[in-house]
């Protein structure tokens, strides 16, 4: 079964936390900054936390999402500062490219001054498999993963804290921040909050980790066919081009390999 609520939770007050008998580390909130105060559209540990607890949490509190309306995520800030953009006034709540529309954006076709380019239409051509999102995939056949099953994404080489966030599904929790991880490709806010949803819905994927410019889906435990890989590969780079073409992939093949043994999609934005 998914993982739902039915409504959005309340975020939590700062300070000690016990959710549904779930002893929880202070936190403070995280959100907007107005008037000089954080308006609160987010709880978060103060402090950082291991890796180990924090999978821990996030599992628990993963199945009683459905009672809170909270849902547990892996926080990470700008490189050490675990407070940027969570409580730095780098978020812009919720409303931002609020008239987005996933499949229009996705079925896009190229720029044709792109094509008429030679060194860009034979880079283009290079990578043919993905260059182009000819249809939306899905649905896929392998279910989303279960609580028990979450990941934390991160190894905890930099900060990491542990977020509760108001939403009905975890890619909702975006909907609410009005993150700005791919600002620079003015996907901001709503933008990236519904292609999230848009792959959860079709692919399966579930959020589990945001950092500053980073975002981390967990794939399904059981993975995904060929094809249906490809067809999300297709859209990833769409959406993230960074995602290749910033990486040290020697060539889409060994781009493609990764991400059918790795079990969480890493998006990370220039």
């Amino acid at each position: 079964m998914p993982l739902r609520s039915p409504s959005p939770g309340t975020v939590p007050p700062e300070g000690p936390l016990r959710l549904c008998g779930i002893d929880l580390p202070a936190g403070v909130h995280a959100g907007p900054i107005e008037d000089g105060g954080i308006v609160p559209l987010a709880w978060m540990t103060a402090e950082p936390v291991e890796p180990e607890p924090l999978l821990g949490w996030m599992r628990r509190l993963a199945a009683v999402f459905g009672q809170t309306g909270l849902w547990p995520v892996a926080l990470a800030g700008h490189f050490d500062d675990l407070g940027n953009p969570w409580r730095s006034g780098e978020l812009l709540g919720p409303g931002r490219n609020s008239d987005f529309d996933v499949e229009d954006f996705l079925l896009s076709p190229t720029d044709p001054q792109d094509l008429a380019d030679p060194e860009v239409a034979a880079y283009l051509e290079t990578i043919a498999p993905i260059a182009t999102v000819h249809r939306l995939g899905g649905p896929v056949a392998a279910p989303p993963a279960g609580a028990d099953e979450l990941i934390v994404p991160w190894d905890g080489t930099d900060p990491l804290a542990l977020g509760l966030v108001p939403a009905t599904s975890p890619a909702g929790v975006l909907s609410g921040l009005g993150w700005l991880g791919p600002t620079n490709y003015a996907l901001e806010g709503e933008a990236i909050a519904r292609i999230a949803a848009s792959w959860q819905e079709r692919y399966h994927l579930t959020l589990v980790g945001i950092g500053f410019d980073m975002l981390k889906l967990q794939f399904p435990p059981q993975g995904l066919t060929g094809p249906e890989l490809m067809d999300l590969l297709a859209e990833v780079y769409r959406v993230c081009p960074d995602d290749y073409e910033q990486s040290s992939f020697r060539d889409l093949e060994s781009y493609i390999d990764f991400r059918d043994l790795s079990p969480i999609l890493g998006l990370w934005w220039d």
